[in-house]
């Protein structure tokens, strides 16, 4: 450790009220560790992840789930700076005169345990993503909120600046934070960095915004800027490669949607001649139908395909409508007294309503004069140029939707599908299923393509009001947000960078000039800093790792790997026996 080189930790319980320093001079206060902090892990956007020591566990106090920030200084006059902030998972035993501590930060640890209990309106994506952490700072689930003793610091726009892209409300739904940024929220936006190669060239990466909570506590979230130039020749500087881990390669993903259909009764008819007349009844049983999966190219196959499952809830904002240009009502049956003529419904809205995703705008159905009872028929006939959809939307109030029958043709292939008492709760969501989508629907969708439907209303005295009745799709887009940061492919010529001390704070990209003995420059390249390691060697010197296109060893990395294959494995088949 250089001669003016100080650290101390600064411990915090786990509400975030402070309890006290622990620093290297003498005095009650004294820090009392066996070779100082080690391995503190920090990203290039200044995350933390993990760190540990080992000391002392009477004279250091630490307890469970407090909260530790290790801080440095150059000299007895410098400003003390946070390096590493995260929440003790792992302390010692007053028992033992040595004591094993481990650190993990607050993306790793705490924001994976504590939930989304609110809507995020759509604004900026940045501002929705400073809503979701006032939110929560807010609830109390971190402790005190304010700017006084918070767990985490209010975020503010240098940290979390806006995107200047528009993202749609959502609904937290009570999941983790971190799930909900990283499987809905990062996804969202996509940007192109530009690298130099070692021969000069360029390449480009598509990136989504990166995320965590650095060391002074406070929430990141977007696209870190800054640019750390380290140059061999320089006093202490140590470069070497790291070999090329490529065990998960990820190029394509399948998202899965398990829980479709919830239905009285599917069925399905066939024909081959063009005439219902000659149709052949399938009863579909929903329970072997298969669960409705998308494909999303997210990476090029320079080095082969390599897919990636994910299971995707059925959340109704992943799905957009699709607007039939008409829709069309009718009295399908209607009870009258004796005497009275049937008569005309009335109809309030237009179909643009049906598919404009706000439950508060709606087309209301008012019956016809003198009648006793009612039931409607509805039909929303589509143009040749709409996709095959996914599923279908219905949402109804006054009312119960009795069938639904869905219709296509290819040729003299047609098919008419017909769901019986489908849900038309909780937004009204049915997913078909792969056998429906894919098996029935596919080959048949070319041309007379309809959505209809028959819903009896409840009372006459009461107009039906109907807000969503259309055909759905995945969106593209947000389906790419879900998927793209899943994307892996190797980079090529992974490095590592040793440098004295503590002074280099975190950049996300780092430009390396090469030399050879002579102190010639024979090459400058850049690349992704993946990792900050702040460590302490045997001499109890302090140095910085900066480990660049890839975050570790490639026999850890590999290994890390196969265990996430085959938990993904174990979650995919929960999945798909659903």
């Amino acid at each position: 450790m250089g001669l003016t080189d100080e650290y101390r930790l600064e411990v915090l319980s786990p509400e975030g009220t402070f309890r006290f320093y622990r620093q290297l001079e003498m005095g009650p206060d004294e820090l009392r560790l066996d070779g100082g902090p080690r391995r503190m892990e920090v990203r290039g956007n200044g995350d933390c992840r993990e760190a540990t020591f080992e000391g002392d566990p009477v004279s250091l106090g630490i307890g469970p789930r407090d909260i530790v920030t290790v801080q440095f200084r150059s000299g007895p006059n410098a400003i003390w700076r946070n390096r590493y902030a995260g929440v003790a998972v792992v302390n010692g035993s007053a028992d033992s005169e040595i004591g094993r501590y481990k650190l993990q930060g607050f993306r790793m640890k705490r924001l994976t345990e504590v939930e989304v209990r609110g809507t995020l309106p759509e604004m900026d994506l940045g501002a929705q993503v400073r809503e979701l952490f006032l939110q929560l700072n807010a609830s109390g689930q971190l402790g005190i909120d304010g700017q006084i003793g918070p767990i985490l610091i209010r975020p503010d726009e240098p940290n979390i600046p806006d995107l200047d892209i528009t993202s749609a409300a959502i609904d937290g739904n009570f999941w983790s934070v971190a799930k909900l940024i990283d499987e809905r929220l990062k996804g969202r936006s996509r940007r192109s960095q530009v690298y130099l190669n070692a021969d000069g060239s360029t390449e480009s990466r598509d990136e989504n915004p990166d995320w965590g909570v650095n060391a002074d506590r406070r929430p990141v979230f977007g696209y870190p800027t800054g640019l750390l130039e380290i140059d061999e020749a320089g006093e202490l500087v140590e470069i070497d490669g790291l070999d090329v881990d490529s065990t998960a390669l990820v190029t394509d993903v399948r998202l899965i949607w398990a829980r479709t259909l919830q239905a009285g009764a599917v069925y399905s008819l066939l024909s081959s001649t063009g005439n219902l007349r000659d149709a052949t009844r399938y009863a579909e049983d929903l329970a072997r139908a298969g669960p409705l999966t998308r494909e999303v190219p997210v990476a090029p196959h320079t080095y082969g395909q390599a897919w990636r499952s994910v299971a995707v809830p059925a959340n109704a904002e992943l799905f957009q409508p699709l607007e039939a240009p008409t829709v069309g009502v009718s009295v399908a049956t209607a009870l009258y007294p004796d005497g009275v003529p049937p008569g005309t419904p009335s109809v309030t809205g237009d179909s643009p309503l049906l598919a404009d995703g706000k439950p508060d705008t709606a087309i209301e159905i008012s019956a016809p004069p003198g009648a006793l009872a009612v039931t409607y028929s509805l039909t929303l006939d589509y143009p040749d140029t709409t996709p095959l959809p996914d599923g279908f939307v219905l949402a109804v109030e006054g009312g119960s939707v009795e069938r639904v029958t869905i219709s296509g043709q290819a040729g003299d292939d047609l098919v008419l599908l017909t769901v019986e008492r489908p849900n038309t709760t909780a937004g009204g969501l049915n997913l078909f299923p792969w056998k429906l989508r894919d098996g029935r629907l596919r080959d048949r969708w070319s041309v007379g393509k309809r959505l209809s439907f028959t819903v009896s209303q409840a009372s006459v005295a009461t107009p039906l009001r109907i807000s969503a009745a259309a055909l759905i799709q995945a969106d593209a887009e947000l389906m790419l947000a879900t998927a793209g940061p899943l994307a892996r492919l190797p980079i090529q010529n992974p490095a590592t960078v040793r440098l004295p001390g503590w002074d280099t704070d975190p950049a996300p990209k780092i430009r390396i000039l090469r030399r050879d003995l002579a102190g010639n420059l024979t090459g400058t390249r850049e690349l992704p800093v993946d990792l900050f390691v702040y460590d302490v060697d045997e001499d109890g010197e302090l140095y910085t790792e900066v480990r660049c296109g890839q975050s570790d060893d490639a026999e850890k990395l590999s290994f890390a790997a196969a265990i996430t294959a085959k938990d993904q494995t174990a979650t995919l088949d929960a999945v798909r026996a659903v």
